[in-house]
């Protein structure tokens, strides 16, 4: 049965913060193909969930934005075909980059469980926090390779440094993790792919970025693959809110 995507918000908080033994849920975006031709269709699908690649459908009123960069940086118009699913053909040959933003809010844990507001006016208050979460993927049209650095300008973002589409089964990905547009040491990554089957994790590697913010991801299968990057920061106003969580994932196909 699909659950809210509320509730998928609150497991996150749960999963990531406090320890628990509930699965994250992700935020993710997909492609049915990667290199297209120009001016074929491409069409895009908004994941989520914490089953890789097809899990949940998230409600549209927690998306809060999805876009389509071209290679020159300007946007492409996308057809929505429906809540998770849209469309656009790109009219050149190049990079392109779908990138996705949940809509931001607040989870407060307290004694009775958990509220999606801040933690002001709840006098039982545990723990805060104010989560941003962020999804993208790469489309190269008639066989670019160049153009990769684009930045979707998320707070936090995971960018190749590699055309993905050009890796295959037993390659290294090499990986850099922005944060506010500077590479990030420390960041925690995780990794899984289209078939992992541990039902008890659903990433297959963990990993910290180095002290440049990178990281180079060992591709064991072909298929698709997610990375998820997650930061913490303290939040501005602490009678407000404590903690600032940021998410961000990175999907693509390994050949």
């Amino acid at each position: 049965m699909i659950k809210k995507a509320v509730v998928g918000v609150v497991t996150v908080m749960i999963w990531l913060c406090f320890g628990s033994g509930a699965q994250a849920h992700i935020f993710w975006l997909l492609v049915d193909q990667d290199t297209p031709k120009i001016n074929a269709p491409v069409q895009v699908e908004i994941g989520f969930g914490h089953k890789f690649p097809n899990d949940e459908e998230i409600k549209a009123e927690r998306l809060g934005s999805l876009k389509a960069l071209g290679p020159d940086g300007k946007e492409i118009p996308l057809k929505k075909i429906s809540t998770t699913r849209y469309e656009f053909a790109p009219p050149a040959a190049g990079i392109y980059l779908i990138n996705a933003q949940m809509a931001p809010g607040f989870v407060t844990r307290t004694p009775q469980g958990m509220k999606m507001q801040t933690k002001k006016g709840v006098p039982d208050a545990n723990l805060c926090f104010h989560f941003d979460m962020a999804g993208k993927t790469l489309v190269s049209a008639g066989g670019a390779h160049q153009g990769v650095e684009q930045s979707a300008k998320s707070t936090l973002e995971i960018m190749p440094l590699k055309a993905p589409h050009t890796v295959t089964a037993g390659d290294e990905l090499p990986l850099r993790v922005l944060f506010q547009g500077k590479p990030a040491a420390g960041v925690e990554l995780k990794a899984t792919y289209d078939g992992w089957a541990d039902p008890r994790d659903p990433f297959a590697l963990k990993a910290r970025t180095d002290a440049q913010g990178e990281f180079r991801l060992k591709l064991d299968k072909p298929g698709k693959w997610l990375v998820v990057a997650t930061h913490k920061t303290p939040y501005h106003d602490l009678e407000e809110c404590d903690e600032n969580l940021y998410t961000a994932s990175l999907t693509f196909t390994a050949r």
